[in-house]
């Protein structure tokens, strides 16, 4: 039996989640946190945990990218496995980089989700729906040289969201009722990403972006 720790803070999706695993033979959802503290307290008392599920966007303490890193230097024996409802590239990379075992889409099928916890488990790599072995994976990105160069690993999940949004051409407006969030929030985001890359403009920084396929161009 495949003891699975599902780390994520929609009570609806845990709940269809659940569901749809709980008949599976092989796999038991022995836990539900929605907090990256939450998921390390539970690990440290239930060291028979094989796999967790990990949302990189989670809203309270550190994000699902800093709880795989913890994942990897202080349980390397659980297999972290990404559920996201963020599609692009970069966020593969970001996962790869801080340790995930696999990654899919939220919309992915029942026996989709089932099957990559079921291969996770096992040491193999899995990405929207191949399953790749680690060196097929650092072959992929042109090498380790090259895929340590393009680790996006400075952008929060949710600056790298605006950066994206920047590049597909959206104003600040847009960007805040995409999110959510004021306009002034957006602005915040812009300057923190400018800091973080070092320029001085956010044209300068989608370029670089751009450049590097840290995001994509749509």
């Amino acid at each position: 039996m495949i003891n699975v720790l599902l780390v994520e803070d929609s009570t609806v999706f845990a709940l269809g989640l659940k569901i749809a695993l709980e008949d599976h033979p092989d796999i038991a959802l022995s836990a539900h946190v929605t907090t990256s503290g939450a998921a390390v307290a539970y690990l440290n008392a239930h060291p028979d945990i094989d796999v967790a599920i990990v949302d990189i966007s989670l809203e309270q303490q550190t994000d699902g990218l800093t709880l795989l890193g913890i994942l990897r230097a202080a349980f390397p024996h659980v297999a972290a496995l990404v559920l996201s409802h963020y599609k692009i590239p970069a966020y593969i990379i970001q996962a790869i980089t801080y340790g995930a075992r696999g990654y899919l889409a939220k919309d992915s099928s029942p026996a989709e989700i089932a099957d990559a916890i079921l291969r996770c488990s096992q040491g193999d790599c899995i990405f929207f729906g191949e399953t790749l072995p680690e060196r097929e994976i650092v072959k992929l990105f042109g090498g380790k040289a090259q895929l340590d160069a393009r680790k996006p690993q400075t952008l929060s999940p949710k600056e790298l969201e605006v950066l994206q949004l920047v590049t597909a051409g959206y104003s600040n407006a847009q960007i805040a009722s995409a999110l959510g969030v004021a306009t002034t929030t957006v602005d915040s985001y812009k300057e923190r990403i400018k800091g973080k890359f070092g320029l001085d403009t956010i044209i300068k920084c989608v370029a670089h972006a751009v450049a590097t396929e840290l995001v994509s161009v749509r």
